[in-house]
């Protein structure tokens, strides 16, 4: 990628005006060997060019060699400062490292604005890609598929793990292997994303909503209880943000009412709770695999089952339905829900580094709470002592009547920040109103009141001061 942008000193004008055609970018950065050395843009090239200059000419006679660069450890308020004063008239920026080798290039936006997510690929993920090219396995068959469900498994107490399509898939097809049908009914909480409500109606099954923990915000035990029926056949944990439920309980609850316990692990890989990792509890649990889940494949996901028939029926379903031994003979009505050779690449080599990336993202909270925590107006998600949270995101609740999320993201926004509002609760939409259980939910106010910030695993600790300080000066302004 990097190549469209660079030249060598000792090539011509004509090959600067060839690349520069080709990138689109109207600049190249000219270097002797990896060292930047000068910048040439398209406005240089046509004013030599005029000046009667000829294009056989070597490009270090042309060049500008006085240049605007960025070095790799700046800090995040020096970088503003050169953006503040070049960013009317530079458009692209060179980053170096130590030696004044060129490592990237870099727009004003994407050194401006910090990103709520930005995935951690520094392993062997171009390489395996690489591989899955060369060897042109890059559909739904090839070896990597097999190796990220063994590994998976390993990971999970050899639980068998069926890699697919996505998270979504994967909830539709929790549903559909473990045999939920029309007018059954399925616990879940309010505060969630609406894929899980809609992996239930995929299936003409009856969501029942119920409320969530006011502090811990997931799923309610006394809520799950209260609504409980002759119908209810499973019941979905979702590990919000990364945080797991009450695990015990609800798994007291599902084996007293002959209830399927269904783990949305979508968030929350790597969470442990009582040191046992969350997806090793229930009869299957569902991850997810989109870029800005802590472990990413782009798109994709994984289902792990605790009984082996759930596994295979859904392995059969998740191939449009075919049989094994048969080819082209279909049992059921399947899906498509498959992940290709290519995802499952990039998942092998970004499990290689799974402790690395989870740390990382464990130290991201605490270096957060660390700054925010003297603030009495801040309320961070309550984790149990006996958990391990592996915050997917950092979210807060701000308890300030003055606080609405609408205007903070634009105050952020103008600071170079991108913040996400929560999920709207289940009962706050149209559509899914009417599988409501109350009227009034503890997460009525969370969209008006909540706010996450970026939780990615290479987001540098200045970064992290800049934002809580900007957080902090924004309720100071607000008092």
């Amino acid at each position: 990628m990097l190549n469209k942008f660079i030249i060598q000193k000792n090539k011509s004008i004509k090959d600067a005006m060839i690349k520069i055609e080709k990138n689109g970018l109207g600049t190249l950065f000219v270097l002797n060997n990896k060292k930047l050395i000068g910048v040439v843009t398209d406005g240089d090239i046509r004013r030599v060019i005029i000046s009667g200059k000829k294009i056989d000419e070597k490009i270090d006679k042309v060049m500008n060699k006085n240049f605007i660069k960025i070095k790799d450890n700046f800090s995040r308020n020096k970088i503003l400062e050169i953006i503040s004063k070049y960013g009317h008239k530079v458009r692209i920026y060179p980053i170096l490292n130590k030696s004044g080798n060129l490592i990237d290039i870099s727009t004003k936006e994407r050194l401006t604005i910090i990103p709520v997510y930005s995935p951690y690929l520094q392993g062997n993920e171009a390489r395996y890609l690489s591989e899955c090219i060369s060897t042109n396995w890059i559909s739904s068959r090839g070896g990597y598929v097999n190796k990220f469900e063994n590994h998976f498994s390993l990971l999970h107490n050899g639980r068998k793990s069926l890699a697919i399509s996505s998270g979504t898939a994967g909830l539709h097809l929790a549903i559909k292997s473990l045999g939920i049908k029309e007018s059954d009914e399925v616990i879940i909480p309010n505060f969630t994303f609406a894929a899980v409500i809609n992996s239930i109606l995929y299936e003409r099954a009856k969501p029942v909503i119920v409320d969530v923990d006011k502090k811990k915000w997931t799923i309610d035990i006394n809520e799950i209880k209260k609504n409980i029926t002759k119908k209810t056949k499973a019941i979905i944990a979702v590990h919000l943000y990364g945080n797991p439920c009450d695990l015990d309980n609800l798994k007291k609850i599902c084996k007293k009412n002959k209830i399927f316990l269904i783990e949305d692990c979508a968030e929350a890989i790597g969470s442990k709770y009582k040191n046992k990792l969350v997806g090793t509890f229930g009869d299957c649990a569902i991850f997810s695999f989109f870029a800005n889940k802590t472990i990413s494949t782009g798109e994709g996901g994984m289902i792990v089952f605790k009984e082996k028939k759930y596994f295979n029926r859904a392995k059969m379903l998740r191939d449009h339905g075919m049989q094994d031994t048969k080819k082209y003979y279909h049992n059921e009505v399947g899906f498509n829900y498959r992940m290709t050779n290519l995802q499952a690449a990039i998942g092998v080599a970004q499990l290689e580094k799974f402790n690395e990336i989870i740390k990382k993202k464990i130290d991201v909270f605490q270096n957060y709470h660390n700054y925010l925590k003297k603030d009495l107006s801040i309320k961070f998600q309550k984790n149990e002592k006996f958990s391990i949270n592996t915050y997917w995101a950092v979210g807060l609740i701000i308890n300030s009547k003055k606080f609405f999320y609408k205007k903070v993201e634009r105050f952020f926004r103008n600071k170079g920040i991108e913040v996400r509002n929560f999920f709207y609760p289940l009962n706050s939409q149209k559509i899914y109103r009417k599988f409501s259980t109350k009227q009034k939910y503890n997460t009525d106010q969370f969209v008006v009141k909540g706010i996450t910030l970026p939780t990615f695993p290479s987001i540098k600790k200045d970064e992290i001061s800049f934002i809580a300080k900007t957080l902090l000066n924004y309720l100071k302004k607000i008092r």
